[in-house]
């Protein structure tokens, strides 16, 4: 019987165990007759075309899929209730949208084991940036719009704004959104996840976007709150916050991919309070934008800070404009052109200095790391720019990098950042400051830190009343302890016997991050450092190969269950980009012939790297590339059932 099919019949006995006997019966001859034939085939399954209004309350059940085709409105006083491991394809020649208006509801309840997914109705291989619209939320929380309320940008019908703060537009848990996202024009956009005026009420965790064509997620006011968010290769920027947005939101993830930019220069985080429309900033400083981020790993397309393997249109991890007091607190920042870009903006958009010196705009207990030091400025971990003056190029030779005011009492943008009351740490490398586990891995990341890591390691050596003669009194190295899975104590008294603290610090009573929707964690970055598989809250539901994901299954859940039948899980090559040699590494589920071969960008094979049998359980393979020159390859990996593509890009 075919894989496949075995894994339906598990699903459906699950699902339909307490069916009846009659309805029993009925299911067991279909199934039946499925086995008969030949292997089911992804056409098979079922499909509900949705478009245009949706005028009733809908629920969207797990034993179907769902296309979207053009805009789709979910009309106010109505809900969409999608159950979990559903699978929801939006449709690329229509660019299929999923709008919940102002006064609807959405409730996407996805699990860690069947995630909900909104993606691409390419088949896979052929999927990519910018293949349909994305999922958009309105409500009725407020803005700064002087009108009170806006359309939604990219053309659908939608307005939002209000003045309900604690409006409710539903929730989304465990739910990925991956090649949704079209930049139309210069400000005319629609982005994998965007959120417009979406009020407190509204509840948003565990959420992955990714190859989104334009941001993954954008704020347009609003007073929503979130946690476990992940950005993944996206295009634009990953989190914007626009008109006043002032949620909180924590446990943020962004890996980029090197070679994918946007012409208006790329950032994790890009941030403004006032546009044309909105309140001015001139005699109107309450209507900001007040974001705040807290607990983020945000890492960017610079592998070292020597990399030049990146799209030079990537500008810097944090950007901070148009009089925005946007805040980044216990964060891990590394990997990018410039840490934090400061842009004072023209008076009409009020000023972004002024929040900073209010304390308005907080960038506290952050690690900054592998920023280059070519060039001028030499130091870009901060870097000021004036009027809106090149900040597409604010690591260029004509940066501004003025000291004295408006910096003051600091002799400039490096002596704020390197504040003591800022407690901000800077390493030239992420791999051998940060010390994660594989952060730059785009086929398999792993962001969790090292057991050396100074987010769960303190490399301080201990006073020399504590170490005489020798004695290294907690059998650590003579260094300040710290067991990060206990609270953190920086009492010193009585011979460290309550000390308990990593060398880089958090902070949830000194900065934004008091308040009460914060987890109050010992570490800073988005996860711990227990060296415990609890560790990695993405375990399980996220997905960084989406492109060759089979979604061919009637939902998340069964796919899961047929990956585990198939040979071979998760692939991924490290290093990526590689100079001479690469590795590429995966997991076998069961013994099996395994074919490993390396083609050029048109498709032609220049070498099999292996053939052969392999045994299950964790693989690798040497991948020589003396031979090659520089740029784009393909690896394929075949194994009976299944094949894969991984690119490699090669670097001399």
């Amino acid at each position: 019987m075919p894989n496949t099919l075995v894994t339906l019949l598990i699903y459906f006995r699950v699902k339909f165990k307490n069916l009846g006997m009659k309805k029993h019966f009925l299911l067991t001859f279909l199934l039946g007759s499925l086995c008969a034939g030949k292997a089911f085939a992804g056409a098979t399954v079922p499909t509900t075309t949705i478009q245009d209004s949706i005028a009733t309350d809908q629920h969207w059940t797990n034993d179907k899929q769902y296309l979207v085709k053009g805009y789709v409105y979910v009309t106010a006083g109505h809900t969409l209730t999608i159950d979990s491991g559903v699978i929801i394809r939006g449709d690329k020649n229509t660019k299929g949208t999923l709008i919940i208006e102002r006064g609807a509801k959405i409730y996407a309840n996805g699990t860690p084991g069947a995630p909900i997914v909104f993606t691409s109705n390419q088949p896979a291989g052929s999927r990519t940036y910018g293949d349909w619209g994305g999922v958009i939320l309105c409500g009725k929380a407020p803005t700064n719009w002087t009108a009170g309320e806006a359309q939604v940008e990219g053309g659908p019908r939608s307005m939002y704004g209000g003045t309900d703060a604690n409006d409710n537009s539903g929730k989304l848990t465990y739910v990925r959104i991956e090649f949704g996202g079209i930049a139309f024009s210069p400000n005319n956009e629609v982005n994998g996840l965007t959120l417009c005026g979406v009020g407190a009420g509204t509840q948003i965790d565990h959420i992955q976007v990714s190859y989104s064509g334009d941001d993954s997620y954008e704020w347009f006011g609003g007073t929503v709150n979130s946690k476990y968010l992940i950005s993944y290769a996206a295009w634009d920027d990953d989190f914007d916050t626009d008109v006043k947005y002032s949620g909180k939101n924590q446990f943020c993830v962004v890996l980029r991919d090197p070679y994918a930019a946007d012409q208006s220069g790329s950032k994790a985080f890009e941030s403004d309070s006032y546009l044309a429309g909105t309140a001015t900033g001139l005699s109107d400083t309450n209507n900001i934008t007040k974001a705040i981020f807290s607990n983020c790993t945000i890492l960017g397309p610079l592998v070292s800070p020597t990399s030049t393997a990146y799209d030079p249109q990537f500008v810097a991890g944090v950007h901070i404009r148009r009089g925005s007091s946007l805040s980044v607190v216990n964060s891990v920042i590394g990997g990018w052109p410039a840490g934090v870009l400061i842009d004072e903006s023209s008076a009409s958009y009020g000023s972004t200095v002024a929040n900073l010196q209010s304390n308005s705009l907080q960038f506290r207990n952050n690690i900054i790391a592998g920023i280059p030091t070519g060039g001028s400025p030499s130091i870009k971990e901060i870097v000021y720019v004036k009027d809106g003056a090149r900040n597409l190029t604010s690591t260029s030779t004509n940066a501004d990098t003025t000291t004295g005011n408006p910096f003051s009492p600091y002799a400039g943008p490096f002596t704020w950042l390197k504040a003591s009351s800022n407690s901000n740490t800077i390493y030239a490398s992420v791999q051998n400051g940060v010390r994660l586990q594989n952060p730059f891995n785009l086929g398999n990341p792993n962001f969790v830190p090292t057991s050396t890591s100074p987010i769960c390691y303190n490399s301080k050596s201990l006073p020399a009343y504590m170490t005489a003669g020798g004695a290294d009194p907690f059998k650590n190295g003579k260094v300040y302890p710290f067991d990060p899975t206990k609270a953190i104590n920086t009492d010193t008294s009585n011979l460290f016997v309550n000390y308990n603290a990593p060398s880089v610090l958090p902070d949830f009573a000194n900065n934004k991050a008091a308040d009460a929707f914060f987890t109050r964690t010992n570490y800073i970055g988005a996860f711990a450092g227990t060296q415990t598989t609890n560790d990695d809250w993405s375990k399980g539901w996220a997905n960084y190969d989406p492109t060759n994901t089979n979604y061919e299954f009637v939902n998340t859940y069964v796919a899961n269950l047929a990956a585990k039948q198939s040979s071979f899980g998760s692939l991924f090559v490290y290093p990526n980009p590689a100079a001479q040699t690469a590795n590429l590494s995966m997991e076998l589920f069961q013994n099996t012939n395994v074919k490993v071969a390396l083609f050029d960008i048109t498709g032609k094979m220049l070498q099999v790297v292996y053939n052969g049998s392999m045994a299950a359980g964790k693989q690798s393979v040497d991948i020589n590339l003396d031979n090659l020159n520089s740029g784009l390859y393909l690896v394929v990996v075949s194994a009976q059932d299944k094949q894969q593509t991984i690119k490699l890009n090669v670097i001399k």
